[in-house]
């Protein structure tokens, strides 16, 4: 490829942008030099390298960069956020004039420099099989299912090979049939459905919606709406339970304290009738934190097709981590469920000290958190066989039975994600 430095550098100042460092280095090889580019994990970027047998230029190692980002080796053209000299080159050049200025008009950071403030407005996507961030134009969806996403023809291919339950192969029909759902999601009765069901709707955005309601960061919301640079999500789960305030919102608080008439209790099957039941406006955000109780409770209702009174329901929730922190809004279910014992164990791995083998009560509902591997545990000879396993993760739960499953009952189904 022919190197034009003027129209090549307009060229890449327009790519699209790839959330990552790229590092610039030399190989030694018998009888030359030559440069390369290599991202984080140290995989090529471009194969197109400047082989260098006199004085290395600074000259060299912007051409060398310019050509990777228009002539990748993997994916679609494109130029990182940031670009790092390794080794000799760093000693070298890290603080080469013509460079700063060279990147600086690309868009790129260069070396030691400032981050770009504005960056952080972006929207990244990520490649559902390398996890590579990148702006939408980088990325394609999975042509027969358009749930996921790649970087590259390559991505795809590697990721739906084979039938493994870690492949996409294994779940791409699956996830066809949630996305004919799709819409069902706007069709949910509260007031911010609309807002927090479109495509737009991104980390940035749903933070701005929880600080509008006044619970960003508080109580059991405080893992909700949290960016890379929240220092809380370095920290392991159940390190912040809140027993004393969990809903923040001063009138749920008073209502989810008190239990359910029972003209109300048969008349809940979707979020429409419980907000009903339960007097709450339907501006009230209260959802994001009940999905979980009131997940189990409609999976408890329509698959184990409710309970007798007085009889006990065992459930183990297996590979938590939110959910210890939202231990206090399953007291809900004891609301929804007054005349049965509710004994819910969860299992997780990395879960603070502070959790460790504990157990709560409230009232027929019983909580108890296990710092250890489900299988562990469920091979032990005072196992007790539960009704219900659960596999958690954030935002939806997967019942784990033999037959795939879909819970639909009267309209709109409880996991309101």
């Amino acid at each position: 490829m022919e190197f034009h430095e003027g129209a090549n550098t307009v060229c890449v100042k327009n790519l699209p942008v790839e959330d990552s460092v790229w590092f610039i280095e030399t190989l030694q090889s018998d009888e030359e030099k030559s440069l390369r580019v290599v991202d984080k994990h140290f995989k090529d970027i471009g194969e197109w390298q400047h082989n260098v047998t006199v004085c290395l230029r600074p000259e060299d190692i912007f051409q060398c960069f310019v050509k990777s980002c228009l002539s990748p080796c993997k994916g679609s053209a494109r130029r990182p956020r940031h670009v790092v000299l390794k080794g000799q080159l760093q000693e070298q050049f890290n603080e080469n004039a013509f460079l700063c200025e060279k990147f600086h008009q690309l868009g790129v950071t260069f070396a030691g420099s400032q981050i770009d403030p504005s960056s952080n407005i972006t929207r990244w996507r990520e490649c559902h099989f390398c996890h590579m961030r990148a702006e939408q134009q980088l990325m394609f969806y999975c042509p027969l299912c358009c749930a996921v996403l790649y970087c590259s023809v390559e991505c795809q291919r590697e990721d739906t090979h084979g039938s493994t339950c870690q492949s996409h192969g294994f779940w791409c029909s699956k996830f066809l049939t949630y996305m004919k759902d799709t819409s069902t999601l706007s069709d949910f009765p509260f007031e911010f459905s609309q807002e927090t069901s479109s495509a737009d709707f991104d980390a940035t955005r749903y933070r701005s919606f929880l600080k509008e309601k006044g619970v960003l960061g508080e109580g059991c919301w405080l893992r909700e709406g949290l960016t890379s640079s929240d220092k809380v999500q370095s920290h392991r789960y159940g390190r912040y339970l809140d027993l004393e305030n969990p809903y923040v919102l001063p009138v749920e608080s008073c209502v989810l304290d008190e239990p359910i008439s029972v003209d109300c209790q048969s008349s809940i099957v979707d979020w429409a009738s419980y907000y009903k039941c339960r007097e709450l406006d339907l501006s009230s955000p209260v959802a994001i934190l009940l999905q979980w109780p009131l997940t189990v409770f409609f999976i408890i209702q329509n698959v184990l097709n409710g309970t007798e009174p007085g009889n006990e329901v065992n459930i183990d929730i297996v590979g938590v981590e939110k959910e210890v922190e939202l231990v206090p809004v399953f007291k809900e279910l004891g609301n929804l469920l007054p005349e049965s014992k509710i004994d819910i164990h969860m299992f997780g791995r990395h879960l603070h000290p502070q959790v460790k083998e504990k157990t709560w009560s409230f009232g027929s509902v019983v909580v108890s958190v296990h710092n250890e591997l489900y299988h562990k545990n469920v091979c032990a000879p005072q196992a007790q066989t539960p009704h219900l396993v659960i596999g958690g993760e954030p935002c939806v739960y997967k019942v784990k039975f033999s037959m795939e499953m879909k819970c639909h009952c009267k309209g709109i189904p409880f996991d309101c994600h």
